[in-house]
């Protein structure tokens, strides 16, 4: 797209510290502000982008290096001494209500590129917003050095993802307590597990092919338990050939498939396309003759008797997007494959009507009802279900899925965010995104009012006069990006371009699935 130059101003800080707050809704915040005093996210966005840039990168331990930390001190714009580790973690042990984020997926000494796609993605957009091609050079001195340094040498798998990234201070993986029962003990975090789609590929391939290569094979050697069925476990061993089996969660597998069709599309490598097949032969072969869902998974606790709606949906979205890059052949059986899937979310029993269940989430995979004690989503749960919708609709063109988009973003139009419990900077981000999509489709104003109007409820709630880093949580006030900062700015800046630059189309792919 062409580039395009939009002065910028960085926004300075006052700095103090408290670790955290519980205030319901706080007072309006001095964040940069815009003609008739609103709120301006672009230069929200790029203050942001411009303190992660300057103060949030490794410059601990031995070795410095490109990596972002993921928890950060929003006044000191540190990492956390040893006091302030022990607060973070036994803050999920007092209050798992208000944090609801497991400590075994919380990387607070070091980095996880999984959990700042978004920011790696707003750096790319900045550079084309404002001809200033050093974003996007840190962008991929980011992703350079993670895939050259944090590599198994064993088994080619990254120190990222679901449990594992890479500590700043010990320049290995990182380590964790496993609880206050084994208190002073350390663990260290070997298990490789997607947390979601790595939406970078094309430039992380451009950046360090042979260790993009190099993971895409180790992701057939080391994560796949059985290469006859397909059989594979979400959790790989770092470190050694250890892959398990019966733990084949469908959205993983669309995980893999993406990778190594990327990596086909690059290196043209034969096994590549094996694995693909072999994992699309499994997942169909593992449907039910009822309903043609595929189950959550084959582990004892579920036993093949549940089907997770949106991680099927997810592995659709994979396949879909992954027959571009192979033959003609395997690309139609994986569209075949979603559209099976597409046929059974549909025919699922939603319900979006006002004051409706929501999202049908978890049901037997052979009658499609209803299983489980959560089987719907909560009231403000509709929106990444109905993002996922979008994404597919986009690919599709289905119109059952736009239908889903548009009575999820109905619910929202008059309904105030539930503030009782902690909210996360993700949960506003994905409703602001929402809004931006219904409004593309429609062209209809109100959606777009209703994402600025969500945009400055989110300042509210998440910032404050001290830190242009958006909070933890509502009720926390340190930064840690497994919450989805990055995801709340990712729609600030589109809503900015919408409501400004609306030809301006920004190259921003949805990944929190």
């Amino acid at each position: 797209m062409p580039k395009k130059r939009i002065s910028a101003v960085v926004v300075s800080a006052g700095l103090a510290f408290c670790l955290a707050g519980c205030g319901q809704f706080p007072a309006k915040t001095s964040q940069p502000q815009g003609p008739g005093g609103q709120p301006d996210y672009f230069q929200m966005v790029k203050a942001y982008a411009d303190t992660m840039l300057e103060k949030g990168r490794d410059h601990y331990g031995n070795q410095h290096s490109a990596l972002f930390a993921t928890t950060l001190n929003r006044q000191t714009l540190t990492m956390f001494d040893q006091a302030g580790l022990e607060q973070l973690w036994q803050m999920r042990l007092d209050d798992w209500e208000n944090w609801r984020v497991r400590n075994r997926d919380r990387m607070t000494t070091g980095a996880n590129p999984m959990h700042d796609q978004n920011l790696y993605q707003i750096l790319y957009a900045l550079a084309e917003i404002t001809n200033d091609d050093s974003y996007a050079e840190q962008a991929d001195k980011t992703i350079r050095w993670f895939f050259r340094n944090c590599q198994s040498p064993s088994t080619g798998l990254l120190a990222w993802g679901e449990h594992m990234g890479w500590d700043f201070n010990t320049e290995d993986i990182i380590t964790w307590r496993k609880g206050t029962h084994n208190a002073g003990k350390m663990h260290e975090a070997i298990t490789h597990e997607f947390a979601g789609p790595w939406v970078l590929w094309e430039r992380s391939f451009e950046l360090a092919p042979r260790a993009c290569e190099k993971f895409a094979l180790g992701l057939w050697e080391y994560q796949i338990g059985d290469h006859n069925t397909g059989n594979f476990s979400r959790h790989a061993n770092y470190r050694v050939h250890q892959p398990q089996t019966n733990s084949e969660y469908p959205r993983h597998g669309g995980f893999y498939i993406a990778t190594w069709a990327q990596a086909y599309k690059h290196k043209k490598n034969p096994l590549l396309l094996k694995a693909i097949e072999t994992l699309v032969d499994y997942f169909d072969g593992r449907r039910s003759a009822e309903s043609d869902g595929i189950p959550a998974e084959s582990a004892p606790r579920s036993k093949g008797q549940v089907l997770w709606a949106t991680s099927n949906l997810s592995l659709a979205i994979d396949l879909w997007q992954s027959a571009d890059y192979v033959p003609a052949p395997l690309a139609g059986k994986m569209r075949n494959s979603a559209s099976r899937t597409d046929k059974v979310f549909l025919k699922l029993q939603h319900d979006l009507t006002p004051n409706g269940r929501g999202f049908l989430l978890s049901t037997d995979t052979h009658t499609l009802q209803p299983s489980g004690r959560q089987a719907y989503t909560g009231p403000w749960d509709h929106a990444g279900p109905a993002n996922l919708c979008m994404v597919r609709y986009r690919q599709t063109a289905l119109p059952a899925y736009s239908k889903l988009v548009l009575d999820t973003a109905e619910l929202y139009l008059h309904s105030e965010p539930e503030i009782k419990f902690a909210l996360h900077p993700s949960s506003l981000g994905h409703l602001i995104l929402l809004m931006l999509d219904v409004y593309e489709l429609t062209g209809r104003k109100e959606y777009l009012e209703r994402a600025d109007y969500f945009a400055q409820r989110a300042i509210d709630l998440f910032f404050d006069d001290t830190s242009p880093l958006p909070k933890a949580t509502s009720k926390h006030d340190h930064y840690e990006a497994v919450t989805g900062a990055d995801t709340l700015m990712t729609a600030m800046l589109r809503l900015w371009a919408a409501k400004t630059h609306p030809d301006l189309k920004l190259q921003l792919v949805y990944c929190d699935r």
